[in-house]
């Protein structure tokens, strides 16, 4: 792909590469659920993730030094995020009563 060091305003290449395409295909799988704005805000938010979690992640597995395709999958994991957190943050907002219950799983029946 890239050469893992180069860098873009001190920024990686390639965990903006890699995760810039992971959040550009999360999103466009769900193009139909999703209005423009919330497309966006996805994409960027899978970015900005990844660009702040991935070196943290590869140091906690141990592999910073030398980080190969470990590297390339963490961020476009973190790149996939970014729709989960927008989506989370849509849901909150509309009803923060029911993301409460949600989370504390409160008001669930057996088999629900």
């Amino acid at each position: 792909m890239t050469d893992p060091e180069t860098t873009i305003f001190g920024l990686k290449l390639a965990t903006l590469v890699s995760s810039s395409v992971a959040a550009v295909i999360s999103v466009a799988l769900e193009w139909r659920s999703l209005d423009f704005l919330t497309a966006v805000g996805s994409i960027v938010a899978g970015v900005f993730t990844a660009m702040i979690a991935t070196e943290l992640t590869l140091d906690l597995l141990g592999v910073a030094e030398n980080p190969g395709s470990w590297g390339y999958a963490v961020a476009a994991a973190y790149g996939i995020t970014g729709r989960n957190l927008i989506l989370w943050l849509k849901q909150a907002s509309s009803n923060p009563p029911q993301l409460i219950k949600d989370f504390f799983g409160i008001g669930k029946g057996p088999g629900k």
